[in-house]
């Protein structure tokens, strides 16, 4: 996909400007819940991790620990080198390039935010296990949004039939609020703390799927070539003031 230094350059860029934007994003909603709606926000908070917490039992606790050790950086911190190993290994190079660019800017997203913000777990007595790092956005949340997204989009390009891409995409969807969930329900979060990963999440995956669609060749039938949309949008601009 990234023949040229022009093309590589360009995607660096796309993903320096998806980052910047998906901080910029979260810093901003941080500054109007601080300054505006905090009180509004807590309350909303802690009614929601109430109502989560009144419909518990056991058999959702399991689930709920299952679902959250599905996105834990326990399991991901390996599994994440090892997928992109897998798919090298294959001869996938531009999708293990996508793979470890979607996911290392979720880590660098996920600790300077955590870094930047401060915010301390909830203190509830009925809590359901323990954390020790901020929490303000929730990590497993960022890294359910980017992972399965990603998963979701290398599947698409490949499966053609509609029941596929429906199965897929809603088996992420699942997981992914799945794994939101289990952050509230277990007390290790607040709401606003998943909210907040999704939509920081969601940006930058968002970022990096167009600059790899973007740069992904399409091809041509009356030249029967395969060219990038980068360049033939640049092709298209010189073709037009050229004429003009």
């Amino acid at each position: 996909m990234y023949r040229s230094w022009k093309m590589w350059r360009l995607y660096c860029w796309l993903l320096l400007a998806g980052l910047f934007v998906s901080a910029l994003v979260m810093f901003a909603l941080a500054a109007l819940h601080h300054e505006v709606f905090k009180p509004a926000f807590m309350a909303a908070d802690i009614r929601i991790q109430q109502a989560v917490h009144n419909h518990s039992s056991p058999d959702l606790t399991r689930l709920m620990f299952a679902l959250t050790e599905i996105g834990s950086p326990r399991l991901l911190a390996p599994v994440i080198p090892l997928m992109a190993l897998l798919l090298w290994w294959r001869g996938f190079r531009d999708e293990a390039l996508l793979w470890m660019s979607a996911t290392g800017g979720a880590s660098l997203l996920t600790l300077g935010l955590k870094a930047h913000f401060h915010r301390l777990r909830p203190d509830l007595p009925w809590a359901l296990t323990e954390e020790h790092s901020f929490s303000f956005p929730s990590g497993h949340s960022v890294f359910a949004v980017v992972v399965y997204s990603v998963l979701v989009y290398l599947t698409l390009r490949q499966r053609q039939r509609t029941f596929w891409r429906v199965l897929v995409t809603l088996g992420a969807m699942s997981l992914v609020f799945g794994i939101g969930y289990s952050r509230i329900y277990l007390g290790v979060h607040y709401p606003s703390d998943v909210l907040a990963g999704y939509l920081v999440g969601g940006f930058w995956v968002g970022s990096v799927i167009f600059a790899d669609w973007y740069l992904r060749p399409s091809f041509l039938r009356k030249g029967r070539t395969w060219i990038s949309r980068a360049s033939l949008r640049g092709a298209q601009r010189k073709a037009k003031l050229a004429v003009s």
